[in-house]
């Protein structure tokens, strides 16, 4: 006997794996993710029947005649970090189905895809989709693709051509020979590529048959059903079970599982040894993460295979744990030590000064861990479930030290009500996201804000290069304060910026600064205001015509020539000379 070969879904973002396995399914689950965007693995049986009614006409053409019980499909996440559970994925697929949207070629997660199944010698066809978003296409629903193509114009046919010869061309850089499934000359040595659209369904007649076919005809060996072995599997979701209690949704790539046995997992602080109380499968078509109707209790499970467990501690079990059937004391010494060492490589306890970063399944926290460390962001602490109180205080030491590092991160997790005012009270920041690649560019810009922030501020404290002149004809006022008319000539004045002679001698503070009877918080070179001075008399201090320059410190000219040297010009270094030689600093 054969079982169902496990088929896993992999390409860049949004090049349409949902959406195509919702039109395998005629579902909706792609519609209903965050941010329309695949965050978990997920899986979902299409039975032979159903490949059989829709391929029939194929199936009778090429004479396959199908023994397989059905197809298992995976979809993987398509963004970049999550390359890990793409890997688990290809790791225990038998043939995959390399999505690539023909409008856009090949993109970086496509490459990824590519490598994690030339690493795993996984076999593999491609699905050109969104082919009904051709320039000039005429939709067919749900029709052959060898039908609808010669109801296109030539010249939308010659431009189908040319995107397809571009795949193959970029796959044949890559180490594949590839063809248009309809010119395939040797299926040992060319990988099809079949023109789909999940929009109208075109072309998944022959999407399904031949990786039906394919699978059957060269896996067989492979697909061997090894009913009676210990069965292996990874935990998808824990979820919650009406007249159950938590669950666990889990794919079973090999050997088998049954009520009552015994069955090892991974928790947050150790391994949990629990026995089969319960086994549910879903419904044909549907999807394990988004199932349309109510599971089907069952005795024994066997590979390959999506199943929910109901057991003892289902609700200390991590989400993206591997899940073993353990039927020896031997062996269930073994599996425990190999899970143990798992969870370990994954979970962060560190003294490091960094963010703390919670999330809701370990293949999550796997891959944005791995993602924050090749963006050089440092995580002290790293674990799966919802924030809490003491991640607040974790974060908030970290702050202390470092305001851009103490933050927390929470992907797909919740947070409190009481735990947000706790950390708007310690002013920690805390960065909710259930979309992954938001997390990463809403936490930089959120850095770059507030170094640019810091910056403003400890600008503001600096007193800045400025070098004026007092505009002959233009005191409005002797003293008390003294109002006069200046021209910047280098640099930039603000309020409370002293102003010196060029002997070096403080004449006053700038109290205000006007033009044209409005208020100004600085002026810059080449304006000519109207300023107020607190100290000096005209006519006595200073004069028509006359130089003053800001007052600078030693700590003001080297701050600014050792942390804001790009944001000054050559005259106002030149400028910053000058002042040095009129204070005395010329050695400095």
């Amino acid at each position: 006997m054969l079982r169902q070969p496990i088929v896993t879904v992999l390409g860049h973002v949004d090049h349409g794996k949902t959406s195509l396995l919702d039109a395998i399914r005629e579902t909706s689950v792609q519609a209903r993710e965050a941010g329309a965007i695949t965050q978990h693995v997920g899986a979902s049986e299409v039975p032979v029947s159903v490949v059989k009614e829709r391929c029939s006409a194929l199936l009778s053409k090429m004479k396959i005649g199908l023994t397989i019980p059905g197809l298992l499909f995976i979809d993987t996440p398509g963004h970049e970090a999550f390359a890990n559970l793409r890997k688990r994925g290809g790791s225990i697929a038998d043939i995959a189905i390399l999505v690539i949207d023909v409008n856009q070629g090949i993109q970086n997660q496509t490459i990824e895809a590519i490598e994690i199944l030339r690493e795993y010698k996984v076999p593999f066809l491609v699905a050109a989709t969104k082919i009904d978003a051709l320039s000039g296409w005429i939709p067919n629903k749900k029709t052959c693709f060898a039908d609808t193509i010669t109801k296109q114009r030539n010249d939308v046919q010659e431009f189908l051509d040319k995107k397809i010869y571009e795949l193959i061309g970029s796959l044949y850089n890559r180490g594949f020979s590839a063809e248009r499934f309809d010119r395939v000359t040797d299926f040992t040595k060319q990988v099809l590529i079949v023109p789909v659209s999940a929009k109208t369904g075109e072309g998944l007649q022959e999407l399904l048959m031949y990786v039906a076919g394919l699978a059957q005809k060269f896996l067989e060996k492979k697909l061997e059903l090894h009913s009676k072995e210990a069965g292996k599997g990874s935990i998808l979701e824990v979820r919650e079970e009406p007249g159950l209690g938590k669950t666990l949704d889990v794919i079973l790539y090999d050997g088998s599982i049954a009520e009552g046995d015994t069955i090892v997992f991974a928790t947050q602080s150790d391994v949990a040894v629990s026995r089969v109380k319960a086994l549910l499968k879903p419904k044909p078509l549907d999807e394990m993460r988004d199932p349309r109707e109510k599971f089907k209790p069952v005795k024994e499970v066997h590979a390959a295979s999506g199943v929910k467990i109901a057991c003892e501690h289902a609700d200390e079990a991590l989400a993206g744990s591997s899940l073993y059937v353990a039927r020896t004391e031997d062996n269930l010494e073994k599996i425990k030590e190999s899970l143990l060492g798992e969870v370990r490589k994954i979970v962060i306890e560190s003294d490091v000064l960094g963010a703390v970063f919670k999330a809701d399944t370990l293949g999550s926290l796997e891959a944005i861990t791995k993602l924050l460390a090749a963006e050089k962001i440092a995580v002290r602490r790293a674990a799966i479930g919802p924030v809490s109180r003491h991640d607040v205080m974790e974060a908030g030491g970290v702050r202390e030290k470092d305001p851009c590092k103490g933050v927390v991160f929470a992907f797909n997790v919740s947070v409190d009500d009481e735990v947000k005012k706790f950390a708007e009270e310690n002013s920690v920041k805390i960065f909710e996201e259930k979309v992954i690649y938001n997390l990463i560019e809403t936490y930089k810009r959120w850095v770059d804000e507030e170094k640019a922030r810091e910056k403003r501020e400890a600008f503001l404290k600096l007193v800045p290069p400025a070098k004026i002149m007092l505009l002959p004809d233009s005191c409005f006022r002797v003293n008390h304060p003294c109002v006069v008319g200046i021209e910047v000539l280098v640099g930039t004045i603000r309020k409370d910026i002293e102003l010196m002679n060029d002997e070096g001698v403080v004449v006053g503070t700038i109290q205000g600064i006007q033009h044209e009877k409005k208020p100004l918080e600085e002026a810059k070179k080449g304006q000519q205001v109207a300023v107020s001075i607190d100290g000096p008399t005209f006519g006595r201090q200073v004069f028509a015509k006359q130089l003053l320059y800001s007052n600078m410190g030693k700590d003001d000219i080297k701050t600014i020539t050792e942390k804001y040297k790009q944001a000054f010009g050559e005259d106002e270094f030149a400028l910053i000379q000058e002042i040095k030689k009129i204070k005395g600093y010329s050695r400095f």
